[in-house]
């Protein structure tokens, strides 16, 4: 078992700056939409983070409101993340753009319920459709 040095100093005691990690871009999007009021879950979600991809976010309605499920599996005594942030700075901002990303989606949906099939409009085809897109936010 390791032992703690006593006379071992914090970097800011000793001068060191600590640096914060370089943020990367986070997009996401949402896949799916629970059409059902039954059930907790109510949507599922994916992220870019630069160069990678997570697959399985869920949104969860939970008796406090909605919140941001990480993918997980079942073990022994109870779910275990199979992937999820390491600083609270990146879980706030991917649970922020994951719930951006599904408000755009539940906006969207509801605007299409609102107009008929005569009535929609299509983005010009110079122009991508910013929904498709998702939204994006620096890490």
């Amino acid at each position: 078992m390791p032992t703690q040095n006593p006379t071992a100093k914090t970097p800011a005691e000793t001068g060191l700056q600590v640096m914060k990690p370089k943020l990367l871009p986070i997009k996401a999007s949402v896949n799916w939409l629970n059409p059902d009021e039954n059930g907790s879950v109510r949507a599922s979600a994916s992220l870019t983070i630069g160069a990678f991809a997570v697959h399985g976010i869920k949104v969860i309605s939970g008796s406090k409101g909605d919140f941001v499920s990480m993918p997980s599996y079942k073990s022994g005594d109870g779910y275990k993340d199979i992937f999820h942030a390491v600083t609270a700075d990146a879980r706030e901002q991917m649970n922020e753009a994951v719930m951006a990303a599904y408000e755009q989606k539940l906006s969207d949906q509801n605007q299409g319920e609102e107009l008929s099939d005569d009535d929609q409009t299509e983005a010009p085809a110079d122009e991508p459709d910013q929904s498709e897109k998702g939204p994006v936010m620096n890490m």
